[in-house]
């Protein structure tokens, strides 16, 4: 399972902390047909963002393409979100009878039948406004022993608000599991987002030399262990708010 929620650019102003409403999101791992490429994709995706305009305004939408990643297993990743449960049945049933067309020629451009899981997202630190381009970055977090997904989103929260209080940039959410994970030793995802690389750069430099890593390991390590990130480049194809 690889998930996030990734108009205009990364809004530096963040959702209030007390803003925790659950959000669901999807996630296609998808390889290009031979012969195609991102530019037979680009095609289908504008045809997409008119398709969504007119039917499905409540639906935003990325493309993942794998950069700093041992071994992704797909080429590309096709991420969307809703604004809530309601919204995404609504969008399903829509996409499932007049949108099959348009999903005809999706499957002539790649072969999604690898992955499709959905997840909930809760903001940490999020943006007012649907994020468009940027850089993603996701962990894999077991919890330790006798924790939960409450503590470990508290520690999240507490954690986050410390980097935005000392100027990162960076926009986070967390992910739990909710259909097609099957069997997994994943409890959650914490997802990590920047607009530009020298937004992610200055964070870097943050975690590894000015305190970062000492707050978080003060405040998520006693409640949670997460792998290294695997890091994506984001493309948005519509965003939520756009007509």
């Amino acid at each position: 399972m690889t998930l996030c929620a990734v108009a205009a650019g990364w809004s530096q102003s963040v959702l209030a902390a007390t803003d925790t409403k659950a959000r669901p999101v999807e996630f296609y791992a998808c390889n290009f047909r031979e012969g195609k490429t991102r530019a037979d994709l680009d095609k289908v995706t504008a045809k997409f963002r008119e398709y969504a305009n007119k039917n499905d305004t409540g639906y935003s939408a990325w493309t993942l393409t794998p950069e700093y990643a041992t071994d992704a297993g797909y080429d590309i990743g096709w991420m969307g979100s809703w604004p809530d449960g309601v919204a995404f049945g609504v969008s399903q049933e829509k996409w499932h009878s007049i949108g099959r067309g348009l999903a005809a020629e999706f499957d002539q451009v790649l072969d999604c039948s690898q992955r499709h899981v959905m997840a909930m997202s809760r903001p940490i630190n999020a943006p007012t406004a649907t994020p468009e381009d940027g850089i993603l970055l996701l962990y894999a977090c077991k919890l330790n022993q006798g924790k939960t997904l409450k503590d470990a989103y508290a520690a999240h929260l507490q954690f986050g608000q410390w980097m935005k209080a000392n100027g990162s940039l960076s926009v986070s959410w967390m992910f739990t599991p909710a259909a097609g994970m099957g069997d997994s030793d994943v409890d959650y995802y914490h997802a990590a987002a920047f607009y530009r690389y020298s937004d992610m750069g200055d964070t870097m430099e943050m975690y590894v030399n000015r305190g970062g890593a000492e707050n978080r390991a003060k405040n998520i390590d006693p409640v949670a262990s997460c792998q290294t990130p695997t890091v994506y480049d984001a493309l948005s194809v519509r965003a939520s708010d756009e007509r």
